[in-house]
């Protein structure tokens, strides 16, 4: 374990902050914040008028010729003179006949129009205010603040995800820190008794038989020694992992001030409190303004728009038609649905089925997750009897291994049942520090499961 006074020590909470900072999935969940957030705004500006400047320009070098029809109302106003001064002589078919006649007669003196587009522009500024749009604005809008609420929720989960996450992985760091110290410490046994067997095969109180015994066992703790450190360098490569660190980065953790700490299971916690809870309620709203949304489809829609432009170009005869010619146009618009073949009643049908489904949901996970947490309010409390039990197991074994190497001492029990008592206090040992990372797991998953976290 060289170079470990140089590691960088890092506690619990800056190996959360850490994961914060460096993970994924919480930077798409804050990325989406932001999109749901945008989008609600955009929902928000349909209270306000719509507000669009228009400008056209036409330039056109073609000139145009129409003939002006002046015969046709000269002909029809004559035979309508002629049939008011002589009602009784000028019945309608020979005022028809009449007009018709002064029409082909007048004909040639129809002039031809000259005209040209030029330069011709328009432009023009136009506003639009939805007054009442069934309900339809509001809705989006309250829709729109539920999207970025779930959004927010939805990072939330994430940052408890990697919360758990990260603890698991330090508590493995701790774990396996603990695991080298037992194999160490087992080691230091072994060599003690090595030495005491090896003084005894010099006195001719031992046979070589038990040194070879001894050396079998030393084996072993190299073994488990090397497992340990192993152990060590996987379980901080895993932790380096999830905080966004090198995997080759030389960091240590803090060491616990009180490794049996557990804390207190609350029977009063409830899973109201729980994010996941929280994000089905606010989709059960969600469903809710759906049908709102859908059943404005029914009601009447009001809007006011004005337009106000000004044209320049044109010209017929040599004249300007529109000098700087400003027109200003004012409406309404209101539009009542009466039928449609019941397209929104059926919309409405399906929005209501699917606030169901979610109703349903949220009832079925409200109680999986209430299962879940007595479940886990039962582990924690098996998980600290597990605890209180190995720590039991170990000072027993202690008080074993002492009063067996006493006894070998004085002559009064074999090196086989030494060495038994040594590997009981190992395997205690080993079995302790199992339970208490088991412990400290098991009581974040609760934490978790009631909210606290």
């Amino acid at each position: 374990m060289s170079g470990l006074s140089t590691a960088q020590v890092l506690s619990l909470d800056s190996c959360v902050m850490l994961a914060m900072k460096s993970n994924k999935e919480i930077q798409a969940a804050q990325h989406m914040v932001s999109q749901y957030q945008h989008t609600q705004k955009s929902l928000y500006a349909n209270y306000f008028p719509n507000i669009s400047l228009n400008a056209t320009d036409v330039y056109s070098t073609q000139n145009f010729t129409s003939m002006m029809d002046i015969a046709s109302p000269i002909g029809a106003y004559v035979g309508q003179q002629v049939q008011d001064l002589l009602p009784r002589l000028v019945d309608d078919a020979m005022r028809q006949h009449l007009a018709q006649d002064v029409t082909y007669a007048l004909k040639p003196l129809n002039p031809d129009i000259s005209y040209k587009f030029k330069n011709l522009f328009n432009a023009s500024i136009s506003l639009e205010q939805p007054i009442y749009m069934g309900g339809k604005i509001s809705t989006a809008n309250r829709m729109g603040k539920l999207g970025v609420k779930l959004a927010r929720k939805a990072e939330q989960l994430s940052r408890e995800e990697v919360i758990v996450q990260v603890y698991d992985a330090y508590q493995l760091v701790v774990k396996a820190k603990a695991m080298h110290v037992v194999a160490v410490r087992y080691d230091s046994l072994l060599n003690q008794i090595g030495r005491d067997v090896e003084s005894a095969v010099k006195h001719g109180m031992a046979s070589h038989n038990d040194e070879l015994k001894v050396t079998v066992k030393k084996n072993d703790a190299e073994l488990k020694m090397r497992q340990a450190e192993n152990g060590i360098i996987l379980a901080k490569m895993n932790l380096c992992q999830l905080i966004g660190m090198p995997l080759n980065a030389v960091i240590d953790v803090e060491e616990e001030k009180n490794p049996d700490f557990l804390g207190l299971i609350d029977k009063n916690a409830q899973v109201t409190n729980r994010t996941e809870y929280e994000l089905l309620d606010l989709k059960t709203r969600l469903a809710q303004e759906k049908v709102k949304l859908e059943q404005s489809e029914y009601r009447p829609q009001l809007g006011v728009m004005l337009n106000a432009g000004v044209m320049d170009g044109m010209e017929i005869l040599g004249n300007k038609m529109f000098k700087h010619k400003a027109n200003l146009t004012v409406g309404a618009t209101l539009k009542i649905p009466l039928f449609h073949a019941g397209e929104t009643r059926q919309k409405v049908a399906a929005a209501k089925e699917e606030l169901a489904q979610e109703r349903l949901k949220q009832e079925d996970l409200a109680g999986k997750m209430n299962l879940d947490l007595q479940q886990q309010a039962n582990i924690v409390d098996e998980a600290r009897l597990e605890l209180k039990l190995r720590k039991r197991n170990l000072e027993q074994c202690e008080e074993n291994l002492r009063i067996s190497r006493k006894s070998y001492s004085v002559g009064m029990e074999t090196l086989s049942e030494v060495l038994t008592a040594q590997l009981l206090w190992q395997q205690a040992y080993a079995e302790l520090v199992e339970s208490r990372y088991q412990a400290k797991v098991k009581m974040m998953k609760w934490r978790k499961a009631a909210g606290r976290l």
